[in-house]
């Protein structure tokens, strides 16, 4: 071997020494990525604020979702609509005694609600050729009358299908012979609650065939604090009598489809919106 092969030979031995692993690129942050990984990864999210967020589930019954929308200025408890503005939404499914109605003018349905701090405001729109309300204290339903039921603890129990403290019936007489008479409330569910209930207020009004309710319920009554967001189960029902001879709840309706009052998970839902 002459004297510049020698060279050659101890510069190629230098070079291999020098880089023994040329097909890997070194580790980042401790750990090895080969030739062709991602050279732009995502940052680790720093601790508690996780990484791209990713969305969380409202659960709903879809039997029927609603809307009550804040209102700062109270409306009259009076049965003048004039001083509402949430949407009016309607309640048209015939529950039971779908036989003795016969058409919308017979009976129809519709209803708008509305919150603030300290009220739940429902208001109901009966389209009905005779008002007929004899009945009173715990069997008004069987007579011209509206229904709501609230289920305080929505997520608590929402796969429950049985009544418990947290679920709610109130009936509303809208007026006594007529609708300028006595008007009442009532509350069926929770049994420890059952009784005639004085903090309910009501107005109702009368003209051309339809019948126009309004009702002002303390939150204390579901035993509840609103705020914006808040979900609840929800349902309204409208009780109809055409025979002033007796006292008979003739056909039922409702916002929702398959209302069972014994199984709250066949009720709506109502969203607090401000």
């Amino acid at each position: 071997m002459n004297h510049l092969s020698k060279v050659l030979l101890v510069m190629i031995i230098i070079v291999g020494l020098a880089f023994p692993f040329s097909g890997v690129v070194q580790a980042s942050n401790g750990v090895d990525r080969q030739v062709g990984d991602d050279e732009n990864p995502e940052e680790p999210a720093p601790e508690g604020q996780g990484g791209n967020p990713t969305p969380t589930s409202i659960r709903v019954r879809m039997n029927g979702t609603v809307k009550a929308y804040y209102t700062s200025v109270a409306p009259s408890i009076d049965g003048d609509w004039s001083d509402w503005s949430a949407p009016e939404m309607p309640a048209r499914f015939i529950v039971v005694g779908g036989q003795h109605r016969s058409g919308i003018q017979d009976l129809d349905a519709s209803f708008k609600l509305a919150w603030d701090e300290n009220y739940l405001y429902v208001a109901v729109k009966m389209r009905d050729d005779k008002y007929v309300q004899n009945a009173r204290i715990d069997q008004l339903y069987k007579g011209d009358s509206i229904e709501v039921l609230f289920d305080s603890e929505f997520y608590g129990d929402f796969d429950n299908a049985t009544l418990n403290n947290d679920d709610y019936q109130v009936g509303i007489n809208p007026g006594h012979g007529s609708p300028s008479g006595p008007k009442e409330a009532y509350i069926w569910y929770p049994a420890n609650q059952v009784g005639p209930r004085d903090d309910i207020d009501i107005g109702t009004k009368r003209s051309g065939g339809i019948t126009r309710i309004e009702v002002e319920i303390p939150w204390s009554t579901f035993n509840v604090t609103p705020e914006t967001g808040a979900h609840y189960g929800f349902a309204i029902g409208i009780s109809d009598n055409d025979d002033a001879t007796r006292d008979v709840q003739q056909t039922f309706m409702s916002n929702i489809r398959k209302r069972t009052l014994a199984n709250p998970t066949t009720w709506g839902d109502l969203t607090l919106i401000q």
